[in-house]
């Protein structure tokens, strides 16, 4: 069903255009055909933006999500790398497994004069189980948009079983040793 929803957008757009190049006078058939106008390079980027980013389904039960979720955030997010520890707090509310695994992780500012009192809640992620699978419903409630997007594509990565920061760590200040270049007979002790 939801193809032909894309069909028919992708076909209305097509019609636009063409109704569009067939108001102008200057417009030729040749044109067209070697792509002069730019009006067929526009269609497929037009039906690009109308068809819906693919979601990376969340792999394993409620738990598990969860499990893998709040391990990325507080790694990624509020430990050394993220950057979030100094500004945010990091909460969460998960049920067993055995009562579905059903979880909540809100993310809230950090209150400048009682730093362990979480202040407004800017970003929160719902798991919720969803027969021996889950689902993951995340919402940006006060980060910028940039921000909250990355974040977003997080824990779309850590649900579908993905681990990892998607920075690489920081390595300013570390020197890798320089290789041992001796021979083994030269290093051993005299006697």
């Amino acid at each position: 069903m939801q193809r032909f929803a894309v069909l028919g957008r992708y076909l209305t757009i097509a019609a636009l255009f063409a109704a569009v190049g067939g108001c102008s006078s200057n417009i030729k058939l040749e044109d067209l055909q070697s792509g002069a106008t730019g009006a067929l390079k526009a269609i497929p980027q037009a039906a690009q933006a109308i068809v819906p980013k693919a979601v990376k389904p969340p792999v394993g039960s409620a738990t598990e999500v969860y499990t893998r979720v709040a391990r990325g955030a507080l790694t990624c997010w509020m430990g050394g790398q993220g950057g979030m520890r100094a500004t945010h707090l990091f909460q969460a509310d998960a049920k067993p497994r055995s009562e579905g695994g059903a979880a909540q992780i809100d993310i809230h500012e950090r209150l400048k004069d009682k730093p362990n009192v979480p202040g407004k809640r800017v970003f929160a992620v719902t798991i919720a189980p969803l027969g021996e699978g889950a689902s993951v419903t995340v919402d940006n409630l006060g980060l910028p948009q940039q921000e909250g997007e990355a974040m977003s594509l997080d824990v779309e990565r850590w649900a579908a079983a993905e681990e990892g920061c998607p920075k690489e760590p920081i390595t300013e200040g570390w020197a890798i040793p320089a290789a041992v270049t001796e021979p083994a007979q030269a290093r051993k002790p005299k006697p």
